[in-house]
């Protein structure tokens, strides 16, 4: 499924959230999507999900415009899953073991089958079935993040939309989730819209970055091209450099040399930079 937006505008009370956003999201991508709070990210995501009924330009899936109900309002789309920044939003049920069987009952599956996807769907996201009976308000918030991307993702989604997936989970657990979520992706083809402050996260895991500011989008490019040769754009909507990106620049700095990388990511990065400092003995080659 592809998914295109030509020339949408969203205004709330008068301001302007969303000014002229054309773009295509491709299938089997990791598309990250960035920019400071207010720049319209969260925005862009409802649109794709059919979540603002009323905009101005056009949205099409696959060439075909989205549909709408007979007055016009654009219907939410089902084929889009939707984790909000905050799970307490989207977490209903009494138990988690409900919260979870929801989406397969309402797809027609019998209660054994309920049973075998949950199964299998509570490791991958890092959950064990003791928290089954527990009721959500009992979960952590690092918990509560956990069971809602399950439960969208028992709804098996083609695009997955995830608002700040990671927010309130520590660096082991925001790492155990996220090449959960890779897996996931490559797993049939599917695509991820990740909406995220973290910089180093997106760099390692985005095929393609999305950059927002002030309400427009600024730039849509795969994510070394953005990192590595577009700085000035990151610069230009008040965003960092990924930590590793910062490495290497100052790397290039100190010795004068461009440095060619193979991506943006941790490990292409360092396995160019270490052999240069270690031939300067500024690190053990042991």
């Amino acid at each position: 499924m592809v998914y295109e937006l030509n020339q949408v505008s969203v205004s709330y009370a008068g301001r302007t959230a969303l000014q002229d956003v054309s773009c295509t999201i491709q299938e089997g991508k990791w598309i990250s999507v960035i920019g400071q709070t207010g720049a319209g990210k969260s925005t862009f995501a409802k649109i794709l999900k059919g979540l603002i009924p009323d905009f101005n330009g056009e949205y099409l899936m696959d060439q075909q415009s989205i549909p709408r109900d007979s007055k016009g309002r654009v219907k939410v789309v089902p084929d889009v899953g939707f984790v909000f920044q905050y799970p307490e939003h989207q977490l209903f049920e009494t138990t988690v073991y409900k919260e979870l069987a929801f989406a397969p009952k309402m797809q027609g599956y019998s209660a054994q089958q309920i049973e075998q996807v949950i199964e299998l769907i509570l490791p991958q996201v890092g959950l064990s079935k003791e928290i089954l009976p527990y009721a959500p308000f009992q979960l952590s918030g690092g918990q509560k993040r956990r069971i809602a991307i399950a439960s969208v993702l028992l709804m098996n989604p083609r695009l997955l939309i995830l608002d700040e997936p990671t927010a309130g989970l520590d660096p082991l657990s925001r790492a155990d989730l996220l090449r959960m979520l890779k897996q996931w992706q490559q797993q049939d083809n599917r695509t991820i819209l990740f909406i995220s402050h973290h910089m180093d996260d997106v760099a390692e895991y985005s095929d393609e970055v999305i950059v927002f500011h002030a309400g427009r989008l600024v730039g849509h490019f795969d994510a070394s091209t953005l990192f590595l040769e577009k700085t000035e754009l990151l610069t230009g909507a008040q965003l960092p450099l990924p930590e590793p990106v910062q490495f290497l620049k100052l790397v290039e700095e100190l010795t004068g040399h461009k440095i060619e990388v193979e991506s943006c990511r941790e490990q292409d990065i360092f396995k160019k930079v270490l052999p240069i400092w270690q031939a300067r003995g500024l690190i053990n080659g042991k």
